[in-house]
């Protein structure tokens, strides 16, 4: 009896255990390095992710794209997104994750709008899974492919 009894609290434990295991939320945010933290080998990348936990929040699209854009930078890291861009909303247009954002985004031009780029595309196929975003801020439009390297103004295509 004895045995039984340790057996159904040794699987009452392990149950636990996985269970407060699937309730843990972690998403990796992107952000680009600082040069001191720039290694060489393996971990040479400018953009990083870094994880964050969400447990206990409700891990929404526009939940967690606002809660990158309003988080600071960890420590060895740098946020190319503007301070004060904030989500307006977000969409789907078939296999395109449409993401307007507030104007502040729109000043952004060249290397700071391709790093930018970068960062939020990378963080909304962890998120969402999708490969292809499209920003809109003020009247500047922007489309982003997780495998290109450059970040498009299509706000100026025919």
């Amino acid at each position: 009896m004895k045995r039984w009894i340790l057996l159904l609290c040794a699987l009452s434990v392990l149950c636990l255990t996985g269970c407060s295991q699937q309730a843990e939320s972690r998403f990796d945010f992107y952000y680009l390095r600082t040069s001191d933290t720039i290694r060489y080998g393996q971990e040479d990348a400018l953009i990083a992710p870094v994880s964050r936990d969400i447990t206990g929040q409700d891990p929404g699209l526009d939940y967690l794209l606002q809660l990158y854009l309003e988080s600071p930078a960890p420590e060895g890291y740098h946020f190319p997104i503007p301070k004060g861009t904030y989500l307006l909303s977000t969409l789907w247009e078939e296999d395109t994750l449409v993401i307007v954002l507030s104007r502040e985004f729109s000043t952004l031009d060249k290397m700071e709008l391709t790093l930018a780029g970068a960062c939020l595309s990378a963080t909304c196929h962890n998120i969402a899974g999708t490969e292809r975003i499209e920003v809109r801020s003020g009247d500047t439009v922007y489309e982003f492919d997780l495998h290109s390297f450059t970040f498009l103004d299509a706000s100026t295509e025919g």
